[in-house]
């Protein structure tokens, strides 16, 4: 027999449940155990202390079958299979976490050696722009000595043609020559 709009057919098997267990035994909301009452219209009434409890049949006081949580294990393998792929992608990310610190490490010496590099260059640009100052300061005193043995061998020469125009003369005509300061 089934139970009628006011659930008199099976009242002797029927429970009388608050929403609270209803929903416990169900396994679901305390609101959604509330609409199942009054969706299937079963017998509501408040007890002495004023919370109100329904009669439900028994084949609505057990949990639904759709409902049954992990009958066979098959949840507690899918949790156990999740976690071994938690602890594998730990493993992995504390890998790459690992490889990514040796890799910035890496960089920072890559970087003071282009550092140090850079600063080597600079040095040496800097004693290379001074060597050119010193060239430039040597061929400039070179180019100044090249201009006084020129001027200095036109000395000599005019020396020499003197001396020969001198020895030229005879030695009379050089005293008169040196008589008058010549």
């Amino acid at each position: 027999m089934q139970a009628g709009a006011n659930g008199s057919a099976d009242d002797a098997d029927s429970r009388w449940m608050t929403y609270t267990e209803l929903a416990q035994a169900r396994r679901i909301a305390t609101s959604s155990a509330i609409k199942l009452v009054l969706r299937r219209g079963w017998r509501r009434q408040k007890d002495n202390h004023g919370i109100m409890r329904a009669l439900v049949p028994p084949a609505w006081s057990e949990p639904a079958t759709s409902r049954i949580f992990d009958t066979d294990g098959h949840v507690s393998q899918a949790i156990s299979a999740l976690e071994a792929s938690v602890a594998v992608l730990r493993e992995r990310a504390e890998a790459a976490e690992h490889a990514a610190q040796t890799e910035r490490e890496r960089a920072d010496r890559a970087q003071q050696a282009l550092n140090a590099e850079r600063s080597r260059a600079n040095l040496l640009r800097d004693r290379i722009d001074a060597l050119r100052d010193d060239l430039a300061e040597a061929e400039a005193a070179m180019e100044a000595a090249r201009y006084a043995a020129w001027e200095a061998a036109q000395s000599a020469e005019a020396m020499r043609e003197a001396e020969a125009e001198w020895q030229a003369l005879g030695w009379l005509a050089r005293i008169r020559r040196a008589w008058r300061g010549g």
